[in-house]
């Protein structure tokens, strides 16, 4: 697991860490400076927590240890002091539709960005190769993350592979619940604690097919706990919201990610299929015009 993204990890760690963990997880977040300068003894008495706890939290975070949980802090501070931070401006009734349009798309930037650096680029491949030698492709997801469902479905439709997508949740259950061990299940929650879709990932598994989540990271309690593989996405979203936004958005770019490696993995293949399915709407009244002209004649 690559560790870009640390103080991302860090927050979207700190609803399902441990007390203790959390004791660290707010400090760091408070002093990420001065942890630079502290030893893992002084970290742990600061933080009323002990060594262990501290080096086991950096190792679910993707660090080989201590050393090197300094190391990306300073690499994150400096990215998060050029891009700001990551905290979703309210939307107020005394906005303007041009501060709106400001706002939504600032967030929705901010969400792309910190995908790009929690998307592990070694597990996306591994996804890739999963995906392209499955025999089928279930996918799952409910509310909006049913929508991004269908546009992988729509992808991997183009490039011949077979998938699926039901709409009802009793159809998707059903559809894990028959899968084979040489199936693919991608199962889509921004929260990973969608009931539903945990239920679907579960059955998957019992049946022995592989199943790539596509959720937050840091989630280790939920969805998480039955997939093979976790492409992680990141959001500036709270998880209690009026509706999916940047969330969407990073599930989309994950789902593009995880297109474009399956084609690179079979490019010829694929690239050929795509150019056969691309439709292009045909001009009525240009072939009509091209008509007369060569019949030499004109309507009137």
């Amino acid at each position: 697991m690559e560790t870009n993204g640390l103080l991302l990890r860090l927050k979207e760690r700190k609803p399902f860490a441990s007390s203790a963990e959390r004791n660290v997880i707010e400090y760091v977040q408070g002093n990420p400076r001065a942890v630079l300068s502290m030893t893992i003894r002084e970290l742990a008495d600061e933080t009323f927590t002990s060594p262990s706890t501290i080096v086991r939290l950096c190792r679910k975070l993707g660090c080989d240890g201590y050393k090197q949980f300094q190391r990306e802090i300073v690499l994150e501070s400096a990215t998060l002091h050029e891009h700001g931070d990551m905290a979703l401006e309210e939307i107020n009734a005394s906005d303007s539709a041009a501060e709106i349009i400001r706002k939504v798309v600032q967030s929705d930037v901010r969400s792309i960005e910190a995908t790009r650096r929690v998307l592990d680029a070694a597990t996306l491949e591994r996804c890739a190769e999963v995906v392209m030698s499955g025999r089928m492709v279930g996918i799952f997801g409910i509310g909006a993350s049913l929508l991004v469902a269908h546009d992988l479905e729509l992808k991997l439709t183009r490039i011949d592979k077979m998938c699926s997508v039901n709409d009802d949740w009793h159809n998707q259950r059903l559809m894990a619940k028959n899968m084979h061990p040489d199936d693919v299940a991608v199962v889509i929650s921004y929260s990973g604690f969608t009931e539903e879709m945990i239920e679907c990932a579960r059955c998957a598994r019992d049946r022995g097919a592989r199943v790539i989540a596509i959720t937050r990271v840091g989630n280790d309690a939920g969805l998480s706990r039955y997939a093979d593989y976790v492409l992680g996405i990141a959001s500036n979203e709270p998880l209690i919201r009026s509706g999916a936004m940047g969330s969407r958005m990073s599930q989309l770019i994950v789902v593009d990610a995880l297109f474009a490696a399956c084609v690179a993995r079979d490019y010829e293949r694929c690239s050929a299929l795509i150019r056969r399915n691309y439709t292009v709407k045909e001009d009525t009244e240009g072939r009509r015009r091209t008509a007369r002209e060569r019949k030499g004649g004109s309507d009137g």
